[in-house]
């Protein structure tokens, strides 16, 4: 069977798209070129139509691989560990996208920000260290969801996605260095602490500015990765004017029930 050979390209007002090609006696060697991605690794999209897309003659963008992946996927429940191998150890982008978009959802799902706010803390905080490529523990792998939520998650926050897609293009500067990229993540660990608190509203901003800055970074784009950042900095001061009223109420209706 032939193997499949991945590589990202530069599509003007596209953002990082993978494309494919079939070459006979190849070593299925999947990779994504660029400095920010990670190593290679093989194709592990089970469903017949997520290879199918990969087989394509034409670019592939990463909102339509992960909308595939979750409309096939043949399990009744998606662990983290396998939806990440699906997608292949493609870098850090890939991931903090990945963990960024079920909190872009327009409603509110109690307990669905810890479970991908903690593996976005964590993949943050191993791109500021400086690892070469991100690994999560056992204990968040193995976490799971029901494949009929994998597909609401995907069909209401892929829209987002796709938005930042059409701008992002390669611009790179210092920003888009290897420290660039040491500070992002540093600045996505702040934005991933917020992420994870269960509060209404306060989870959607920080995450969607961990979107744009990682789709800037896949594709060294510098005036993206300058808009999540300024986005971010909106999505805090939501978060803390949010936490801070909640918090003047719980004081208020303490002191009331207590006389204080």
């Amino acid at each position: 069977m032939a193997a499949l050979q991945y590589e990202r390209a530069a599509v003007p007002g596209s953002a990082s798209v993978i494309t494919t090609s079939s070459e006979p006696g190849a070593q299925g060697a999947p990779r994504e070129s660029g400095p920010h991605v990670g190593p290679a690794a093989g194709s592990h999209a089970g469903p017949e139509s997520a290879e199918a897309a990969l087989h394509a003659e034409h670019p592939v963008p990463i909102s339509e691989l992960i909308g595939i992946i979750a409309r096939d996927w043949p399990t009744e429940r998606v662990t983290l560990g396998d939806l990440i191998e699906s997608l292949g150890p493609r870098g850090y982008g890939i991931l903090i996208v990945l963990f960024a978009l079920p909190n872009l959802l327009p409603i509110y799902i109690p307990g669905l920000s810890p479970i991908f706010g903690f593996p976005l803390m964590i993949i943050c905080a191993q791109l500021a260290y400086g690892l070469p490529t991100p690994r999560l523990p056992a204990f968040l792998t193995r976490r799971s969801m029901k494949r009929s939520d994998l597909r609401m998650i995907t069909s209401r926050a892929l829209p987002w996605l796709k938005r930042v897609e059409r701008w992002v293009r390669p611009r790179p500067s210092i920003v888009t260095s290897r420290l660039g990229d040491r500070m992002i993540g540093a600045y996505g660990v702040l934005l991933a602490c917020i992420v994870v608190i269960p509060l209404p509203f306060t989870n959607g901003p920080p995450s969607l500015a961990c979107l744009i800055m990682a789709m800037g970074m896949m594709e060294e784009d510098t005036f993206t990765i300058l808009g999540g950042a300024v986005f971010g900095l909106m999505g805090i001061a939501l978060a803390l004017s949010i936490m801070g009223s909640v918090g003047w109420l719980l004081m208020a209706g303490f002191g009331w029930m207590f006389g204080m």
